[in-house]
């Protein structure tokens, strides 16, 4: 059993909240994300019901484009702060994977709300934040926004994959008491 890590062996505070709002941020807009796209179009509604839809998109544009801002500042973080030390048990190609993997999720985590902001520029509808129109950078052209919108769906199952790998990766080393998790522990 590992003793509890020393505070050089593990993350400092900003890394460590940075990782956990972030997580809980993507996985609720995992779920949003999944939410919105089953919610019928105001087309598909009888007359005089109005479609929750677009509140939706919104709120999930607000919240990717926030997100990605806390990933960018994550990640400036992270090449300016080194990441502790592995402990000694974990076996090199372990440690490989695990920093592969976690470039990986950074990448997913940059490709996810360009490719999402990219469908949305090409959409016919405006795209605000927090209610504030953004400026249009692309004229709306439906081939474009459809090709962005199955790039952005397929990352983000590739993304919930990931993410499901990552926390078991977690959840075993956790119950093996290899001191891994414990370097990203809120306590």
């Amino acid at each position: 059993m590992t003793d509890v890590p020393r505070s050089a062996d593990r993350y400092d505070r900003v890394q460590i909240i940075l990782h956990w709002l972030i997580g809980f941020i993507l996985i609720t807009m995992i779920g949003l994300g999944l939410f919105m796209v089953e919610l019928p179009k105001q087309s598909e509604l009888p007359a005089g019901e109005e479609s929750v839809r677009a509140f939706y998109f919104l709120l999930h544009k607000s919240i990717g484009i926030t997100v990605l801002f806390l990933i960018v500042i994550r990640i400036l973080w992270r090449l300016t702060h080194k990441a502790p030390p592995m402990p000694a048990s974990i076996n090199k190609w372990q440690q490989r994977a695990a920093g592969a993997m976690h470039w990986i999720l950074y990448g997913f985590m940059l490709a996810l709300p360009f490719s999402g902001f990219a469908q949305s520029m090409f959409s016919k509808y405006s795209t605000k934040f927090w209610g504030y129109p953004l400026p249009r950078l692309m004229e709306a052209d439906s081939a474009m926004r459809a090709i962005y919108t199955d790039l952005h769906q397929a990352l983000a199952y590739v993304f919930i994959g990931l993410i499901a790998i990552h926390i078991l990766a977690a959840v075993k080393h956790y119950f093996a008491k290899t001191g891994i998790v414990e370097r990203m522990s809120l306590r």
